[in-house]
């Protein structure tokens, strides 16, 4: 019986010492992705910032969102200047811990001018445009490759600074012929805008996800936590009332 008591007793420090308390406060960071995340709208944050504020409030954990240029968060994140990143891919940033359970989805499209006659029909297609992008996003595997190749080519124009407004207006004022963002994004920004545009091609659906620096000891233990937390129907429920809001 002693001796049982001592394993006891040693399996719980065990189990004691591989867990961590989860932070009171977590800071993420993002970049301005309205409606997913939105900068200085307090009254409409934006859907994935509503959702994950409430997913973490109910746990005990206060969200804090950073804003930066994309390619800055990433960084940030990797060197742990912040928790984590609010919404990313593992193409995005791979030296992070992602959940397994996805937040939501987002869908890539070709933005041209509505007069363009220019659809997307794969890598060929890309060539007989100039194509606009955002440092550090990722599109998916099919472009961000092209992307990559093609870094410093004449036709490509790759944003380090500013986002999808100033794509829109290299677009029109004809320094691109085609950028790249989501669908959802795209109609949020040109929603009470004269401006028209037409989606000229998209690429499958891909999934995002939170994730944070695996060098915070809690790290593991919140992404459980996480993973658990975003495939609660409750929540699930939670989301898609949030989404009705910004439709």
């Amino acid at each position: 019986m002693k001796l049982f008591l001592i394993v006891l007793t040693c399996l719980f420090i065990s189990i004691q010492a591989q867990s961590h308390d989860l932070p009171k406060s977590i800071t993420l960071a993002s970049t301005d992705w309205c409606p997913y995340v939105c900068e200085n709208q307090a009254h409409k944050p934006g859907i994935i910032h509503e959702y994950l504020t409430q997913v973490l409030k109910d746990k005990g954990i206060e969200l804090k969102v950073e804003f930066n240029q994309w390619h800055e968060s990433v960084k940030k994140a990797d060197l742990g200047q912040v928790a984590g990143l609010l919404t990313a891919t593992p193409e995005e940033a791979p030296s992070l811990l992602f959940t397994q359970t996805q937040t939501a989805d987002y869908q890539v499209c070709f933005i041209t001018r509505s007069d363009s006659k220019w659809l997307y029909k794969g890598d060929q297609s890309l060539s007989k445009v100039k194509l606009g992008s955002i440092k550090g996003y990722g599109y998916g595997d099919e472009v961000d490759q092209y992307i990559k190749d093609h870094n410093g080519d004449s036709n490509m124009r790759i944003l380090e600074q500013g986002g999808i407004e100033q794509l829109n207006d290299m677009l029109f004022s004809e320094e691109i012929d085609t950028y790249l963002d989501d669908s959802l994004v795209v109609l949020w920004l040109l929603q009470n805008s004269n401006i028209k545009v037409k989606l000229a091609g998209c690429l499958q659906r891909h999934p995002f996800y939170l994730a944070v620096n695996p060098r915070f000891p809690w790290a593991k233990d919140f992404i459980k936590l996480m993973n658990e937390a975003l495939s609660d129907n409750v929540n699930l429920q939670l989301l898609n009332a949030i989404k009705q809001k910004y439709r």
